[in-house]
């Protein structure tokens, strides 16, 4: 397998074994017409985390549920240390997309409140705040505190709150995505899994299309799209696809500089965009080709 450590503007996709913060200055100003990507949450290294002492010895979790925290050294830094280095690689953002393209970033409480933080201080129209939903989310164990079943998406605009305009935004492509149910009988849209209305007990349901929320029920990654290995945080390219169809158009390249598993290339390349994506470790560079090369078939609607 051919490695590619740098970045090369002649070539249609970049898949890059390296470390963003050392390629994304070599990205020429305003090359790249937007930024898809899901950074690390720093959740395995902040300051005053505590060890959950009791894990080891319990036999049900490590054992029987084969528990395991992401506990990962790309993912780890002192709270200062997260700041300085979540301001560097957004200011290469900044600097990289086009004026007006779409910067969307995943996180969780543990991030994403510094990085919204961090876009307002910069000046940047905010667009959305979007809440996946995983319904199959892993149980709190310590049973001291809500289960954690959500994520979150910030969508921002790179120009500031006055002069953002005539960002990508394909309303229509979306709302084909968001086929729900309405009652014949008393009118009321209903989840799309209903076989009758709760309201009234009619049947007769009718499948119909809404614009899409920013609340998105989306399962965590199955089984079918980790054939090739397994990363800690992979996400389900249901919920890129919806991004990528949303927020860019054929032929856009896209960047990802925490590549990851690889989702958001698999997703350009079936949907006609184009992509730079930049990881560091070299056991998921691997897994990304295989991804790529395997085209990955899964049993996913319109896939």
């Amino acid at each position: 397998m051919k490695i590619n450590t740098d970045y090369n503007s002649g070539l249609e996709n970049n898949l890059i074994l390296n470390d963003s913060l050392l390629i994304l200055p070599k990205i020429e100003a305003h090359s790249v017409d937007h930024c898809i990507t899901d950074p690390p949450y720093n959740i395995s290294g902040y300051d005053g985390k505590k060890k959950i002492g009791w894990l080891k010895s319990n036999g049900y979790w490590t054992g029987e549920k084969n528990f395991n925290k992401v506990d990962e050294k790309w993912d780890s830094f002192s709270n200062k240390t997260y700041e300085d280095f979540t301001q560097v690689w957004l200011k290469e953002i900044f600097r990289i997309i086009k004026p007006n393209g779409n910067i969307i970033i995943f996180g969780s409480h543990h991030n994403i409140f510094k990085i919204a933080s961090i876009l307002e201080k910069e000046g940047k129209k905010i667009l959305n705040f979007i809440t996946w939903y995983k319904r199959n989310a892993f149980p709190n164990i310590t049973h001291r505190m809500l289960c954690d079943s959500t994520e979150f998406i910030i969508w921002a605009v790179n120009n500031s709150q006055k002069e953002a305009k005539n960002w990508t935004f394909n309303y229509d492509a979306l709302k084909k995505l968001n086929q729900i149910k309405k009652c014949d009988k008393c009118k009321k849209t209903l989840d799309s899994n209903y076989k009758y209305c709760p309201f009234c007990g009619n049947n007769n349901l009718k499948s119909i299309n809404l614009q899409m929320r920013n609340m998105w029920d989306v399962l965590g990654t199955p089984t079918t799209e980790r054939r090739q290995g397994k990363h800690p945080t992979q996400k389900p390219i249901e919920i890129i696809k919806r991004i990528v169809i949303g927020a860019t158009k054929e032929k856009d390249i896209i960047i990802d500089p925490f590549a990851g598993s690889g989702t958001l290339p698999l997703v350009t390349q079936k949907y006609k965009r184009r992509y730079i994506a930049i990881e560091k470790e070299k056991e998921f560079y691997e897994l990304i080709t295989k991804r790529l090369q395997a085209n990955e078939q899964l049993n996913i609607q319109d896939w």
